[in-house]
């Protein structure tokens, strides 16, 4: 891209905002210290309470849905939604088996599935937040049966930012030796051809999408990835998605990448603005 003559809106989001106070402090530092200016909350958190007082205490996060499927807690109680939560109120925690089950009672549990996502987005508005964005928790919303329920929700919402994980591959292969690749390579494939699929209806509803990334690089984001991204960002709109976390290896790196001095002074040279979703002029 060429950098003297175009512009990218860079959204820096951390995923997971809520889950616990580790995440909730590493990404509180990532946004106070570092190029970080949109979060993701998980409504069903156990940090959720303590995440919401933190975005008030900092103004200009920009802030969207962590819609969660798997791997976390449910904001229903297992009582309304007994055949997708057990009985601590959990999702099944491996996302290969949740889309699976998904998929297998894809008539019989869309109904569970449309609840708990109105209950995700009633728990934001209640908590005063407005979520400018959507994603989800291992990236489950790209599968057919949640994508469609999920998108007439946030429409609803009027929610017009939708995440759509794969992204460009340059940047996978530039990073990656040649057998970590051909692993994430197959990832990427799934998710794009998921992508293909998805992205002619949410069109059509209205959604707008950025050119991701980050997948196949939670906890592996580092200042050496950063720097190496920039070169690569292409516009009108660009998201990378981190995941700060206090208490990982993986997480301290890439809060650590969030706040590298090397990685904010690359960013103010190139053609970069640094914003969040609701930032994003429509016009973009």
């Amino acid at each position: 891209m060429d950098r003297k003559n175009k512009r990218t809106f860079l959204v820096v989001n951390a995923d997971d905002l809520g889950r616990d106070t580790s995440v909730n402090a590493a990404i509180e530092k990532a946004r106070r210290m570092g190029i970080l200016n949109s979060a993701s909350i998980m409504a069903g958190g156990e940090a959720f309470e303590e995440a919401v007082e933190l975005v008030r205490s900092l103004p200009g996060l920009s802030v969207g849905l962590h819609a969660t499927f798997c791997d976390g807690r449910a904001v229903l109680p297992h009582s309304v939604i007994p055949d997708i939560t057990d009985e601590r109120g959990f999702f099944e925690k491996n996302p290969a088996k949740a889309g699976i089950r998904y998929w297998s009672g894809r008539k019989t549990l869309a109904g569970q599935l449309e609840a708990e996502i109105e209950a995700q987005f009633d728990r934001l508005q209640e908590a005063g937040i407005r979520p400018a964005h959507v994603d989800s928790h291992h990236h489950l919303h790209a599968h057919p049966v949640l994508f469609g329920l999920l998108c007439r929700a946030a429409d609803r919402r009027g929610v017009r930012w939708l995440r759509m994980p794969p992204g460009p591959l340059g940047p996978i292969r530039s990073f990656d030796r040649l057998f970590a690749w051909a692993r994430r390579g197959h990832e990427w494939a799934a998710f794009k051809a998921l992508e293909l699929f998805n992205a002619r209806r949410a069109r059509a509803m209205g959604f707008r999408f950025a050119n991701t990334y980050g997948l196949s690089h939670t906890g592996r984001v580092r200042e050496d990835y950063l720097l190496g991204l920039m070169l690569h960002i292409k516009g009108p709109v660009a998201e990378v998605f981190l995941h700060p976390d206090l208490s990982t290896p993986g997480g301290t790196r890439e809060l650590d990448a969030a706040v590298s001095e090397k990685v904010k002074r690359l960013a103010r040279s190139c053609s970069i603005t640094l914003a969040g979703f609701k930032d994003v002029p429509d016009m973009v």
